[in-house]
């Protein structure tokens, strides 16, 4: 039987040339300048800038951020709470979303110039100011809700007097987004005027929807197997949901306490039977 004869390889080149077509494309990547040619923007919803050294403008800049943490806020809510209020008042946002975008397309107005050098980074078109409207929606419809709860005759003093300071913390606090957006010329300040308005306005309507009308709907809706399989429920009947939760789980915890220390007394008499 003849010697089997190797293929002499000078160089790894050879070695690749010597692969199967069919796994070629396996080997050969694209060009370098193929790769250079395609254009990468950053998420614009989260990209705010501020001047270098500037104080004042990185301290708003934490606050423009403020509706995106209010939204992981609100959606850690909804996964842990499951109520129905909590879901429709995030649902408010998305409408509100919605129209902010529609009204953008629809008035076409330009944003401040110093952003418009850098539109590859942002949204072309700035009327109406998305974060200031987003975050007087959050703040209007909550402060309506905290307003009415404060109202009720099982709310203690202090528990009112709580709740109107709440709303004065998130009234500077939308205020302080809304001029965070023209200190930082991300919007003109009719633009930011009308977002906020906007906002104002879908909060106020959106509470009366909610609470008016669609809670008509509310026990026909939590009853469908679909809510039960999600555990949705409705908070909105209990006064202080806080001091309801807190009183029932610590019952529930000194019951599963004392079923497992019977349990435990009862294995040890077995154990001691003879």
């Amino acid at each position: 039987m003849p010697p089997i004869q190797l293929p002499i390889l000078n160089s790894s080149s050879d070695v690749l040339n010597n692969i199967t077509p069919n796994y070629q494309h396996l080997i050969h990547f694209s060009r370098p300048d193929v790769l250079a040619e395609r254009t990468y923007r950053p998420l614009s919803l989260t990209f705010i800038e501020y001047l270098d050294g500037d104080n004042v403008g990185f301290i708003l800049a934490w606050f423009s951020m403020l509706p995106f943490i209010y939204i992981v806020a609100l959606c850690t809510l909804i996964i842990f709470r499951r109520d129905i209020q909590t879901i429709m008042y995030f649902g408010g946002f998305v409408i509100s979303g919605i129209i902010n975008h529609y009204l953008k397309i629809t008035f076409k107005q330009q944003r401040p110039e110093r952003t418009r050098d850098r539109m590859d980074f942002y949204d072309v078109y700035g009327m109406p100011s998305g974060h200031a409207q987003s975050f007087f929606y959050f703040m209007t419809y909550l402060s309506i809700f905290l307003f009415f709860k404060s109202q009720g005759s099982s709310t203690t003093y202090i528990r009112s007097t709580r709740n109107r300071c709440f709303i004065l913390v998130q009234s500077i606090a939308a205020i302080l987004v809304a001029y965070s957006r023209v200190y930082l010329y991300y919007h003109t300040i009719a633009q930011v005027v009308v977002g906020s308005f906007i906002g104002t306005i879908l909060g106020g309507l959106w509470y009366y929807f909610i609470n008016y009308q669609f809670i008509k709907y509310v026990s026909f809706i939590i009853d469908q197997p679909l809510a039960k399989y999600f555990l949705i429920r409705d908070y909105s009947s209990i006064p202080n949901i806080i001091q309801f939760q807190y009183d029932s789980e610590c019952a529930e915890a000194k019951r599963c306490r004392a079923r497992y220390v019977n349990f435990s007394r009862d294995s040890i008499m077995l154990t001691n039977i003879p």
